[in-house]
């Protein structure tokens, strides 16, 4: 079959450092051959301790690379010792062993972990830092490409400011990846009020900034505050060059503290945009229908569960219509004479495609005995977990 055949082709440390507990959601997606941990701690209080575990049938040897943050003992690129790790075991090791830092020096910063096999060899790390008593917290290790920095803003929520016990301090870090970029970050209040002013803050390549007590740095009046958010974005940024943002609450009584990465609300990433809109093909031909028999089928991964809507647009658009199917075939939206649908609940996730993401297609044609053609049109989807923009994959004789 032709459908076939489309779809076959188309293919920190308290006091000083009031660093984290828990680390918020991260993508179970935590594999790659480069990995980001956004802060590691040796002090005379804190130590981080390292989990890198190797799932792949071969051993795999890992490079480190320390980067040390500002106003620290060793601010800058340090060469730590290589991991070789064997099949399906994991490796713990201490950044102080790590890296040569030795007992009592007071050093955080972040780390980029590199796979240095011939073949591509993902892994994964957890750490772990905590203090020789052994209360502690955890930090995990992000791949790499989801750090973007968004095309929009990054959040960290959940900040606050009290005064009386058990007191809470909250700070906040940036921290760039292998570029230059310069990032703004502002303050709000539960109700979306700013609270003292936006900042902005250059980095170099690699570099780290701690900000404590963010509500002082930004020039907030005095009195208890909570719920705050910090909103983190790039300015201006030439190509994009991402960061990475997080911040943390602590108990000033027990010197507890927790850890939340700033989320991107819409990742510099075409393959997961919430709202996504095509006007071309892949090759930048005009999207259109030709005459009353031909029908475009375009390809878009979705993600479920999920909700999905999608509309048709440009001067074409009144007179085609257009449905969704999932990776099997079967329709989930539209129909005859439908040129939008609303939010579609895709299903859960053992009901579509062996519960795998896959490739959802959207068929379009004509929905009127209009005499004119070509008809234009340019389709938009959004989606929650986010999704490509509707690519053509090819056309085939009109359906419905």
């Amino acid at each position: 079959m032709l459908r076939k055949t489309l779809l076959a082709n188309c293919v920190l440390a308290l006091s000083g450092l009031a660093l984290a507990g828990t680390a918020m959601a991260q993508s179970a997606s935590g594999y790659a051959t480069i990995i980001r941990v956004p802060v590691a701690v040796n002090t005379a209080t804190f130590s981080t301790t390292l989990n890198i575990h190797n799932p792949n049938l071969q051993a795999i040897t890992v490079g480190v690379t320390y980067y040390g943050a500002v106003g620290t003992s060793s601010p800058f690129q340090r060469a730590c010792t290589a991991q070789t790790i064997a099949s399906g075991a994991t490796s713990q090791v201490t950044l102080a062993a790590l890296c040569g830092f030795g007992i009592g020096t007071s050093n955080f910063g972040h780390l980029r972990l590199q796979e240095v096999n011939i073949q591509n060899r993902p892994f994964a790390v957890y750490s772990r830092v905590s203090t020789f008593g052994g209360d502690g917290f955890s930090v995990e290790g992000f791949p790499i490409g989801s750090i973007t920095g968004s095309t929009g803003w990054t959040y960290a929520t959940g900040l606050r400011r009290q005064a009386g016990a058990p007191g809470y301090t909250s700070n906040c870090f940036v921290g760039s990846k292998g570029e230059a970029v310069d990032v703004e970050w502002s303050l709000f209040d539960d109700a979306g009020a700013q609270i003292g002013a936006t900042q902005t803050t250059p980095l170099a390549a690699n570099q780290m900034v701690r900000f404590l007590n963010v509500f002082s740095a930004v020039g907030a009046p005095a009195g208890d505050i909570n719920g705050a958010t910090a909103r983190f974005g790039e300015v201006l940024a030439t190509g994009e060059p991402g960061f990475m943002a997080f911040c943390t609450v602590q108990n000033n009584t027990s010197f507890d503290a927790d850890f939340r990465m700033a989320k991107e609300n819409e990742p510099a990433d075409e393959r997961s945009d919430k709202f996504s809109f095509s006007a071309t093909t892949g090759l930048g031909a005009v999207l259109s229908i030709p005459d009353f028999a031909t029908q475009d089928v375009l390809g878009i991964y979705l993600q479920h569960p999920d909700f999905v809507q999608c509309a048709l647009s440009g001067s074409g658009s009144a007179d085609l219509e257009m449905r969704l199917k999932d990776p099997q075939g079967n329709v989930v939206a539209g129909g005859n004479n439908v040129t939008s649908f609303g939010e579609v609940y895709l299903g859960e996730r053992s009901t579509r495609n062996s519960g795998q993401n896959g490739l959802w297609t959207l068929e379009v044609e004509n929905g009127s005995f209009a005499l004119t053609y070509p008809k234009t049109y340019g389709v938009s989807c959004e989606s929650g977990n986010g999704a490509n923009r509707a690519l053509q994959l090819g056309t085939e004789p009109a359906e419905f």
